[in-house]
């Protein structure tokens, strides 16, 4: 019977990571990406630890995640923090002065090899230039732009449209930089981020005329100012869960909103206590089965972890319970058939029908076929 019991423990956990590292399979490939709740880490790389006498260091002040990326990939994060600065002849991801262990070229590899066992998947990355880390480095352009450009890398990187699908993401890695390394980016190009206590907006560009909005919340010196930032997270994710219900174009827009940050003190506890609460936040928000709908990418500290040190955290159950939302709403899909939305004739007596702009039609007859921007009116028996 021990044996038994054993066996199904142990099963059971491999079901758990299993389908956690292929969560997104059960999302439909019309939706659009910016629909899908996803679970993100903030420096996410120094999980991955410190190397010679950075360690101690590192461990103390720095920390954000206790989970290596290929854990935290295992457990169902989505979104990647990487920032990247020039140390010698390579790229190290750094958190500040201070480098972690990952090189920003392995990992993303790592994040590419992932997608491309996991086909099912695509992951978000979010980059910047750690400054602090090599003093502005006038060759970090030209080595970011090497890296993503390499062979072994950008076949598997998605160019940006703000109405990309799920389907058309699974398998691909989509990289926002908050800095450019050249005149065209490889993904998107993102400015305006800021760090005030409301979410702010920011502007999306891609290659040619891919432009996008973004809106985020990044109010990290929390300090003695809790209150702030919890009201900061809670009035994004009011934004945020409306954006499956909302007509015209709104469900397009990119929301990245953190729990990351740090009270007491720039420090490693400090990241803990700020987690303890924020991570909490996000939990009991979702729990309100009025308050469902699409989180965005959450970007978190200590994800994939309940307890780091004396501090419950709640990483684990945040990234669960941020996986598990994408089952508790409807989200808004790309329109069958190349745009072609054909309305159902019994039920327009009681349902508005929207164009793909979200205004919506008025005097609709059986065989009508609802495009971008007009109605085609197609007589026929039957629909």
């Amino acid at each position: 019977m021990k044996r038994m019991v054993l066996l199904m423990l142990v099963f059971g956990g491999m079901m758990n990571t299993t389908m956690a590292e292929d969560w997104m399979a059960q999302l439909d490939d019309n939706t659009y990406w910016t629909q899908v709740s996803i679970p993100g880490t903030h420096d996410s790389a120094t999980g991955d630890g410190w190397p010679g006498l950075t360690s101690l260091v590192g461990a103390a002040m720095a920390q954000t995640q206790d989970l290596s990326i290929e854990q935290q990939l295992a457990c169902g994060v989505r979104a990647f923090d990487l920032r990247p600065c020039v140390s010698g002849n390579e790229l190290v991801i750094n958190h500040g002065i201070l480098a972690t262990n990952a090189k920003f070229a392995n990992t993303m590899r790592q994040l590419c090899q992932f997608v491309s066992s996991h086909p099912s998947e695509f992951v978000v990355v979010v980059m910047r230039h750690e400054t602090d880390g090599d003093s502005n480095s006038d060759k970090w352009a030209d080595m970011i732009s090497d890296c993503l450009n390499s062979d072994d890398i950008l076949p598997q990187l998605a160019t940006y449209r703000r109405d990309l699908t799920v389907g058309e993401l699974r398998g691909k890695v989509l990289v926002f930089s908050r800095d450019s390394y050249g005149s065209q980016p490889v993904g998107a190009f993102v400015t305006g981020w800021g760090h005030q206590t409301d979410y702010v907006t920011a502007s999306i560009r891609g290659t040619g005329r891919n432009i996008g909005t973004l809106y985020v919340q990044d109010f990290y010196e929390v300090l003695d100012n809790m209150t702030a930032k919890l009201n900061g997270i809670e009035k994004l994710l009011n934004f945020s869960t409306k954006n499956n219900v909302e007509q015209g174009t709104r469900h397009l827009v990119v929301c990245i909103n953190h729990t990351s940050g740090y009270t007491q003190s720039a420090s490693t506890n400090g990241n803990k206590d700020n987690a303890a609460k924020c991570n909490q936040k996000v939990i009991d928000y979702l729990a309100v089965d009025t308050q469902a709908g699409p989180t965005g990418i959450v970007m978190m500290d200590f994800a994939g972890k309940d307890r780091s040190g004396s501090y419950d955290v709640k990483g684990l159950e945040l990234v669960n319970t941020i996986i598990n939302n994408n089952q508790r709403y409807t989200p808004a899909k790309k329109a069958d058939h190349s745009g072609i939305r054909q309305p159902d004739v019994d039920t327009e007596k009681s349902s508005p029908v929207y164009d793909l702009l979200g205004r919506k039609v008025q005097g609709l007859r059986q065989g009508t076929i609802v495009v971008d921007r007009q109605k085609i009116i197609k007589r026929s028996r039957q629909m």
